[in-house]
């Protein structure tokens, strides 16, 4: 008869490395590709968002979260809306 045992026996140490190193490339290669990083002033344009100028203040993936400026009235709140990188400028 097979003895199935309770649990998996642990990788070996070169293995864990090799798969640790993987998911660390991995998430360098996801966030590389975005230009900006937190603390950028920015102008955003989206036909949906309208245009923004904010500051960057979330990096996930493709995407930017902007802390804006309430611009309309000043007892409003600064917000956070997130755009696709590529929607996103320096301003001049």
């Amino acid at each position: 008869m097979k003895d199935h045992p309770a649990s998996r026996p642990p990788f070996p140490r070169a293995r864990r490395r090799l798969i640790s190193w993987l998911k660390a490339a991995a998430e360098k290669i996801r966030t590389a590709a975005v230009p900006f990083k937190i603390g950028d002033v920015v102008l955003a344009d989206d036909p949906f968002n309208g245009r923004r100028l904010g500051v960057v203040t979330v990096i996930h993936g493709s995407s930017l979260g902007l802390r804006t400026a309430a611009d309309a009235h000043p007892d409003l709140v600064p917000e956070v809306i997130y755009y696709d990188y590529r929607q996103v400028r320096t301003p001049e």
